[in-house]
């Protein structure tokens, strides 16, 4: 469950392997066809730009768009920290002057400082290129022969959550396994034969790391540990379309538990993150954009009464969520009937049950209850039967709620043991195919600060770097390799 992996500090030798791998990559050849088919210029929201002449006017020593070159570079070739990105801006004339750096290069330290301070508006220029790449990926797929198995995957949105695990102290393997091995300790000195160590130690762990409140600890890539968690949208082949980080805001926004083991915490938050992600993503393309999603697809986490509504609500036709065993008490419907307008009938003489109106306490889904046809209150408003022959031991008669949404979730426009589920439920694994991807870049991978902003900016620069890909991919009527960055190499060279 803990994850004991160590990792390797940076040295000289690997930043030297890491040169050597560049090599390989025909770098010159890709800055050439990248400086042929993409202007970075097109997409830079105005904000930005009014952001960063903001402070100093057109005196800016470097431009935005040459700053934001560097950057989107370091990202497309892995290059692991801003120290080695100034080496190869150095040392290489075709790399100086595909951004623009033609009399001085920035140092490391304004790097850092650009994705600190500009961080919001990272974010915006990643927004405001997906608007342009789910019409790239819409005409890509009206050109798809009709019996191409990449055909309408572009209008299925899928929705995963994963984490960055930074370089904290509450995450050193030493620290993970000592309260682990306290509580084996506690649990051989007691004799308990079913005691959960892990699950204890979980429990004894600070929820947060001291470095930054919003690296909590959770549960991620089947172990538990301190990440900076966030969701993640993407289309039916892979390309990111929106990040949400969950901070500080999104956990008031929800109801504070304690949690018996990580994988509770893992599906409540999880659960709970759909609507914060998904809401203004689709607000945002409905004013932008005539483009629409049908179908949804999500792993088992996101199995709730709430987001099944929410995705009725949000006109999703088909909804690809498998129903979690911590539901299945959900499922029976029991002995009861329903007549035509979804009233409960007595089982035994088929009246109707007396409303009681709906309900709905904080964080639950809106539910209407129902009580037997036969039951009565007394002055203190008290609930008690009067049928001769009842069903249930309760003194106060059968009652029973029902979930407007029920029906959605239990039939979401397919039926889940059908061929058609079979078929289109594992393209969720493209999802994974994509963090996987973002994750490959070292910092990304193993995050070298605990600097929140510093993180979501290179995670929106790793994007950016992705829908690159499929810009490119396009304009040069590739568009197989618009998820391979390796296969678009191959071309350039």
């Amino acid at each position: 469950m803990f994850c004991l992996n160590k990792i390797k500090q940076l040295n000289i030798f690997e930043q030297i392997s890491e040169l050597k791998h560049m090599t390989t990559k025909q770098l010159v050849g890709f800055i050439d066809l990248l400086a042929n088919n993409f202007d970075i210029n097109i997409f830079i929201p105005n904000s930005f730009k009014e952001h960063y002449y903001s402070d100093l006017g057109k005196d800016r020593k470097y431009e935005l768009s040459s700053v934001l070159s560097a950057l989107l570079i370091m990202q497309i070739f892995h290059i692991p920290t801003t120290v080695l990105l100034t080496v190869f801006l150095i040392f290489s004339t075709e790399i100086r002057e595909f951004c623009g750096f033609y009399k001085s290069i920035p140092d490391e330290s304004f790097f850092s400082r650009f994705k600190t301070t500009f961080e919001s508006d990272l974010g915006n220029l990643f927004d405001s290129m997906v608007l342009k790449v789910i019409d790239i990926c819409e005409d890509i797929n009206n050109n798809l022969p009709d019996n191409s198995p990449e055909k309408n995957l572009n209008s299925k949105l899928i929705y995963d959550t994963s984490g960055l695990k930074p370089k904290v102290k509450e995450n050193n393997p030493k620290t993970l396994v000592s309260e682990v091995n306290r509580q084996k300790s506690y649990a051989k000195a007691t004799n308990k034969q079913n005691f959960n160590p892990y699950a204890a130690a979980y429990k004894n762990m600070p929820k947060f790391a001291q470095a930054n409140p919003n690296i909590k600890l959770d549960f991620v890539n089947g172990h538990f540990g301190y990440f900076y968690k966030f969701g993640l949208l993407t289309n039916g082949w892979g390309v990111p379309l929106s990040i949400k980080f969950f901070d500080e805001d999104f956990y008031k926004s929800i109801d504070k538990k304690e949690f018996d083991t990580p994988e509770e915490q893992k599906y409540f938050y999880d659960n709970a993150s759909l609507k914060p992600v998904i809401m203004p993503f689709l607000q945002t393309l409905k004013t932008n954009s005539s483009f629409r999603f049908k179908t949804f697809l999500g792993d088992s986490e996101f199995d709730s009464y709430d987001n099944f509504g929410l995705l009725k609500h949000l006109e999703f036709k088909k909804v690809f969520i498998p129903l979690n065993t911590r539901n299945q008490s959900n499922n029976k419907i029991g002995d009861l009937e329903y007549d035509v307008e979804g009233i409960p009938l007595c089982p035994l003489t088929k009246e109707p049950f007396k409303s009681e109106g709906s309900c709905k306490g904080k964080n639950r889904s809106l539910r209407f209850k129902f009580t037997c046809p036969k039951s009565r209150r007394d002055k203190q408003g008290k609930c008690y039967h009067t049928c001769e022959n009842p069903c249930t031991n309760n003194k106060s008669g059968r009652m029973t709620y029902v979930y407007p949404d029920k029906d959605f979730r239990l039939y979401p426009g397919v039926q889940r043991n059908s061929s058609e589920w079979d078929e289109t439920y594992p393209i969720r694994a493209c999802i994974e195919r994509s963090i996987a991807s973002l994750k490959c870049n070292p910092c990304i991978e193993h995050p070298r600060t605990v600097n929140t902003t510093t993180m979501r900016s290179d995670l929106y620069l790793t994007a950016i770097s992705k829908l690159i890909n499929v810009i490119l991919a396009y304009a040069i009527n590739n568009t197989e390799y618009i998820r391979s960055i390796n296969k678009l190499l191959k071309i350039a060279a």
